[in-house]
């Protein structure tokens, strides 16, 4: 079973929906940050909604989802876009507390922190929202975002499920939002569901996205887009060569004078990029002619 994103409507009870599952991208993640446990399902949750809020773009662009939180893994940040490409980083991978994983969890996050999205909106535009984090839950933060930033009635679960020895069994995420002439009773009957374990009894049974998504909301569901998620990173050695630029010519002197290299590593998906001793060169000399230019 592939990681795929499901977004679609169901117009009887004008509600639309959105499901994830991201269980090989959270194994990704885990094994490119090097997590321990109970890191690695904060990401994994973290992973999915990211997914959904991208899902949830109007135009072609980028949301960031990202967690602060006083607790030992510190925060996380996810970049998704509409089109299920997601890549992620984490503060504290190396956080793990042997027993029950979602008390784990939430001694990770520790009591207080921030959830924040920010939407790009098109021409250099974005919205940020945050809010408190009402508990140590990454779910009920985005909730509480969705209540008050952006005033959508939402319901919401983010799911890690076990199998075996994997901690990372089984990982999604699921969305419904009431549209404006939607019913108010289906969305509850939605939450009743989801709070009840709907989500998590369709993955354990090993149910693909869009059968979870059913059993979870009821209704007839109207497919609007069915795409693979994949981990991908944007970063490249152009990037990195202006991350170095940014040093200032003096900056870059200073490196050829000591490491007489630049080793840049992309917070994502921990690619090296090395920049060696005469291209550090000739960055200097160009900077230091537009200095004086």
């Amino acid at each position: 079973m592939s990681d795929r994103l499901v977004r679609g409507l169901v117009r009887d009870r004008g509600l639309r929906v959105a499901c994830t599952r991201v269980t090989d991208n959270a194994r990704i993640a885990r094994m490119l940050h090097g997590c321990y446990p109970t890191s690695a399902i904060l990401l994994a949750e973290a992973l999915a909604a990211g997914v959904i809020l991208g899902a949830l773009q109007k135009e072609r662009g980028r949301v960031n989802l990202q967690l602060e939180c006083d607790g030992p893994v510190g925060g996380l940040l996810v970049d998704a876009d509409t089109e299920g490409n997601v890549r992620c980083t984490l503060r504290r991978p190396e956080v793990h507390f042997p027993g029950d994983a979602a008390a784990g969890a939430r001694a990770a996050l520790g009591r207080s922190g921030f959830v924040s999205v920010i939407r790009d909106l098109g021409a250099g535009q974005f919205y940020r929202g945050s809010v408190e984090l009402p508990a140590p839950d990454l779910a009920e933060g985005l909730r509480r975002y969705f209540a008050e930033s952006e005033q959508v009635a939402t319901a919401l679960d983010l799911e890690v499920v076990p199998r075996g020895d994997e901690p990372l069994g089984e990982v999604a995420g699921l969305l419904v939002q009431r549209l404006p002439d939607g019913s108010e009773d289906a969305l509850q009957e939605a939450r009743r569901r989801l709070s009840g374990g709907a989500l998590r009894r369709a993955l354990e049974r090993g149910a693909g996205v869009q059968q979870a998504l059913c059993e979870a909301v009821g209704g007839d569901f109207e497919l609007l887009a069915d795409l693979e998620v994949a981990y991908r990173c944007g970063c490249n050695r152009e990037r990195a060569r202006a991350a170095v630029s940014a040093l200032g010519a003096e900056g870059i002197r200073e490196v050829l004078a000591g490491e007489r290299q630049a080793v840049i590593t992309c917070e994502f998906c921990r690619q090296r990029y090395r920049v060696d001793e005469g291209e550090l060169a000739d960055m200097a000399r160009r900077l230091e002619a537009q200095e004086s230019g």
